[in-house]
């Protein structure tokens, strides 16, 4: 599949990310970037939440369940809506407007609004088109990377079981105690299979694509929106460019890990964070109002809790930010409206929300297993100052043009409450990411912990703020040096000639901004993310091994499993072909049959225990090759079972390459080897 015949699946993945939002939200009266921005959310949590139901009812995962759900929910709320409209008059008069009305729409966009989010959506996906093109080399790329391996059976097991649940996808590695898994994005790659055909790692890369720069760039747009109002001019078309700046989110996760599912998460929090900025700062020229920012927030619970629970976590430690500030502008109003118990209320209710989020990040036992694990610290605390700073976190190359931006926004936000929260939000995701990365103890586990102390998640966070506060940089410092020049004219600031004038500077701006940094770097950014895909250092498949391993799929029966140790790159016979594997992933908690064929199945034709669990597993075929991933792990050598099958008896080799060997299990009375001519 070359790039221009994945275009049509590309189209596929951004709409099953955005058009089940849009119907709804249309279908409730919502319009501009408050439906734009907002769609992905509820898309999101639509498809998830469906997944779960399907599974329950028994009904197969595919692209018709969600087309149900999308076009029921949309009946469902236009009745509501019509109900909610109009009501008529106790007097008997005509009918008023409902009060509720509200909760259908928020401000206008002002003027310019839908030419500049259009012209800013097509900068952001060429830009993002132009990066991943550069980064995979190939549409199909396999992400050579430990994640991956799960994250592509997740989306074949899917497919295979027809099952999408979030509540049963953790049986994949946990076979027969169905346990939970974050599903979303296993769901949106899997319906992109169903509906374009493409194999399942083009689907992931490209919903990769549409995650990084669709998804994205609306979320940062609405954020902006909504903190910066209308009139900050051309807010709607700098916000989606820059968003595709950043190389922590959302260039960086796309290839460390590989973490996918937080991709999917994090892309979705400005959004949800713009509806905790609207309920708990509400403004009448807003892009949400407080009804429908309630509604937001709400279907955003689900669908980050089912991208991944780690967005959920970034969504309440970012949203302490604005409650802080609108405690502290709500006291101020308080004292000097002589309202004592209005003045104590806010802060002390933002000190408890505080300590709520500090007990859930340190000691809830919800996090208990996740603060487990450790990364060691990487760098000194002066190179991860200046590299959150220059936003070139985790050694990558520093992105001077952006972070100045960052910086100048930042002087702006302070001069008003509504934006002033954006400053001590983002220096909390830098202070977060530096202990992470450059400091060692109990404190730093209980405080990045819930990120898995993971450097790369948490500097991930530093973007969600950093682009409205750099989109304010751009617009602020546009709007001011158009102001000066119109007082020396002698020209109404407010005229709509002068609102035209600043749009056009803004659009002038952007455009020279985009040019002479390289796209805002999209060298640096391709380079980063090709550092996996695209590097023979990196390789998980052996020259020749992924012909062989789809050949194998052709000779093996469907239906039947295969075994081989993950760490050879042979668990990728499932996600490429169909065809299962007994060991999906690198780790997992195997069943005492899986455990005894990873351990000895080479001793089959000697040992009946064997061959007992080779009956009960219904295995008959099994792949050995040499351990390319992580050689030098010693968990690469927990499968002796299935090295060296050349030397045991009771194995027939049915083809070979790439190093490795299919062999037809015969020790165990397996039935004769499938023709493969």
């Amino acid at each position: 599949m070359s790039w221009l015949e994945a275009v049509p699946a590309a189209l596929v993945a951004v709409v099953w990310c955005v058009a089940p939002g849009v119907v709804w939200l249309r279908v409730l009266g919502w319009h501009g970037i408050a439906c734009w921005g907002g769609a992905p959310v509820v898309s999101v949590a639509l498809v998830a939440v469906t997944a779960v139901v399907s599974g329950r009812l028994g009904v197969p995962w595919g692209p018709l369940p969600v087309v149900a759900a999308t076009v029921l929910g949309a009946v469902v709320l236009f009745g509501i809506r019509a109900a909610m409209r109009q009501r008529p008059r106790s007097s008997g008069g005509p009918a008023a407007p409902s009060r509720y009305v509200a909760f259908l729409r928020g401000g206008s966009d002002g003027p310019w609004s839908r030419p500049a989010l259009l012209a800013g959506l097509v900068v952001t996906v060429a830009l993002g088109w132009l990066t991943v093109v550069l980064a995979f080399g190939r549409v199909d790329a396999i992400s050579p990377t430990y994640d991956a391996v799960h994250h592509y059976s997740a989306v074949a097991h899917i497919l295979t079981t027809g099952d999408g649940s979030s509540l049963t996808l953790g049986e994949l590695t946990s076979p027969g105690r169905p346990t939970g898994y974050p599903a979303a994005w296993h769901d949106l790659v899997a319906l992109v299979v169903l509906t374009s055909g493409a194999p399942i790692p083009a689907a992931s890369n490209l919903m990769a694509f549409a995650a990084a720069a669709v998804v994205w760039p609306l979320g940062c747009a609405l954020l902006t929106r909504q903190v910066a109002g209308p009139r900050a001019a051309g807010v709607l078309l700098v916000a989606p460019v820059l968003a595709t700046a950043f190389t922590a989110m959302p260039w960086l996760v796309m290839t460390w890990g590989v973490l996918w599912p937080n991709l999917l998460g994090l892309a979705l929090v400005p959004a949800a964070l713009a509806a905790v900025v609207a309920f708990v700062m509400p403004a009448d020229d807003g892009a949400l109002s407080r009804p429908s920012a309630l509604l937001l927030g709400a279907v955003a619970a689900p669908a980050l809790s089912l991208a991944h629970p780690n967005a959920v976590i970034s969504l309440l430690v970012l949203g302490l930010s604005p409650v802080a500030v609108a405690a502290i502008v709500s006291a101020v109003r308080a004292a000097r409206a002589g309202k004592r118990l209005r003045t104590v209320a806010g802060p002390v209710g933002a000190v408890a929300l505080a300590a709520g989020v500090l007990w859930l990040l340190a000691w809830s036992p919800f996090l208990a297993s996740v603060r487990a694990f450790d990364w060691p610290a990487s760098m000194g605390a002066r190179d991860a100052v200046l590299g959150v700073l220059w936003n070139g976190t985790n050694g990558r190359p520093p992105l001077y043009v952006v972070s100045v931006l960052v910086l100048v926004g930042a002087v702006f936000a302070l001069r008003h409450a509504r934006t002033a929260w954006l400053v001590p939000a983002h220096l909390t995701s830098a202070f977060l990411y530096v202990l992470a990365i450059a400091r060692e103890g109990d404190v730093v586990t209980a405080l990045t912990g819930a990120w898995y102390n993971d450097s790369y998640r948490l500097a991930a966070m530093v973007p969600i703020t950093g682009v409205p506060l750099a989109a304010i940089g751009v617009t602020g410092t546009v709007s001011g040096l158009v102001g000066v020049w119109a007082r020396r004219a002698s020209r109404p600031s407010g005229s709509p000639n002068m609102v035209t004038v600043t749009a056009a500077a803004v659009t002038l701006t952007a455009a020279v901004l985009v040019v002479a940094s390289d796209g805002f770097r999209v060298g640096v950014h391709a380079f980063v993310v090709a550092g996996t895909y695209q590097r023979e250092a990196t390789w998980m498949l052996q020259p020749g091994q992924r012909d062989f391993l789809e050949a194998a799929g052709r000779a093996v029966p469907a239906g039947e499993v295969v075994a081989a140790n993950p760490w050879t790159g042979n668990a990728l016979v499932y996600p490429l072909t169909g065809r299962e594997t007994m060991f999906p992933h690198m780790s997992g908690n195997w069943t005492p049959e899986q455990k005894l064929i990873q351990e000895r199945l080479r001793d089959a034709a000697v040992d009946p225990s064997v061959c007992r669990a080779v009956r009960a597993t219904d295995l008959k075929y099994a792949i050995d090759g040499p351990v390319s991933y992580w050689p030098w792990d010693r968990r690469s050598q927990s499968f002796p079972g299935l090295t060296d099958l050349d030397r045991a008896p009771g194995f027939e080799p049915v083809l070979s390459g790439g190093g490795s060997t299919l062999y037809r299990i015969t020790a165990c009375g397996a039935g004769p080897a499938r023709s493969t001519g």
